[in-house]
C-alpha cells in the first residue's frame, strides 16, 4: 500500500472527532443506585458538556474548514508546480551557432571545412575570430607596405632592398626588430582585447561610426583577401626575386625562376 494522502488523514480524524460528537450522554436507568458518594452533588450542579446539535455541528464545521484549507494548499502547490514545469518545457536555451555570427557572406556563406568551429562552443570561436582579425589586419599592413615600400624609403634605407629582403639586409633588419617591438607593445598594452567587447573592438576612437555588421563583413572579407594577396606577393618574389609593384608589371611570361 501506498503511503497515506494528508487529505485522507485529516478526513480520517474529521470522522472520528464528528462520531465522539455524536455519543450520547449516560443516563441513569431504573436500577441505577442513588448517588451515595461524597460530591455527588457538587457534581451534578457542575455544567452538562455540550452533546447536542449545536456541538455537533461546530465540530463538523471545524473538520470541513481544515479539510478544505489542506484542499486549497495542495491545489495551489499543484498549480504552481505545473506553472514551474510548463516554463521549463517551453523555455529554449538557444545553442551558439557559429554560423550566425559576423563574416557569413556570399560566395562561399558558412566556410568551415576542417570544422576549426563547433556548435555550442563560444569561447573557442571567440579565439578563433580574434586570430582571424588580428591576422587579416596585419596582412592588410602588409600587403600595402610591399607596394609602398617600392618607392618611398625613410632616410638612411635608401640602400635597403624592397620586399622581403629589407628583413635580412641591415639597417632594414634593425628596423623589423624596432617595428615587432612596437607592435607587440600595442598589442599587449594599449589594444589588448576586452572580454566583455566583441572580438576586435577597440572602440573608434576618429568617430567614424562603422562598427556595423555590414563593416565587420567587409573588414573580415578584406583581412581574408589580404592574407592571401600577401602569402602570394612573397611567394613570387621567392620564386620571380620581383617586389610586389614589379610583379605587377612584368607579363608572367618573361618571369624567370631564380
Amino acid at each position: 500500500m501506498g503511503k497515506p494522502q494528508p487529505l485522507l488523514l485529516a478526513a480520517a480524524a474529521c470522522c472520528a472527532i464528528g462520531g465522539t460528537a455524536f455519543v450520547a450522554a449516560p443516563s441513569g436507568g431504573a436500577g441505577a443506585p442513588a448517588a451515595s458518594l461524597r460530591g455527588a452533588a457538587a457534581a451534578a450542579k457542575a455544567p452538562a458538556e455540550v452533546s447536542g446539535p449545536s456541538g455537533t455541528s461546530t465540530v463538523l464545521a471545524s473538520g470541513l474548514l481544515a479539510v478544505s484549507a489542506i484542499v486549497g494548499r495542495r491545489q495551489k502547490h499543484r498549480t504552481v508546480r505545473s506553472a514551474a514545469e510548463e516554463d521549463a518545457k517551453t523555455e529554449k536555451v538557444e545553442v551558439f551557432n557559429p554560423a550566425k555570427e559576423p563574416g557569413v557572406t556570399l560566395p562561399l556563406m558558412y566556410f568551415d571545412p576542417a570544422g576549426f568551429a563547433k556548435m555550442g562552443d563560444r569561447a573557442g570561436f571567440r579565439n578563433l575570430r580574434v586570430s582571424e582579425l588580428k591576422h587579416g589586419r596585419i596582412a592588410m599592413m602588409a600587403a600595402l607596405g610591399t607596394v609602398i615600400q617600392h618607392n618611398i624609403k625613410f632616410p638612411g634605407f635608401d640602400e635597403v632592398p624592397a620586399g622581403i629582403k629589407a628583413l635580412i639586409t641591415p639597417p632594414g633588419t634593425y628596423g623589423f626588430i624596432v617595428l615587432l617591438a612596437i607592435a607587440g607593445g600595442m598589442e599587449l598594452v594599449v589594444w589588448k582585447q576586452d572580454d566583455d567587447k566583441e572580438p576586435g573592438n577597440f572602440g573608434d576612437p576618429l568617430n567614424f561610426g562603422m562598427y556595423q555588421e555590414e563593416w565587420r563583413n567587409r573588414e573580415l572579407n578584406n583581412g581574408r583577401m589580404a592574407m592571401i594577396s600577401i602569402l602570394g606577393i612573397i611567394l613570387a618574389e621567392l620564386v620571380s626575386g620581383l617586389d610586389g609593384v614589379e610583379q605587377i608589371w612584368k607579363p608572367i611570361g618573361q618571369l624567370t625562376v631564380e
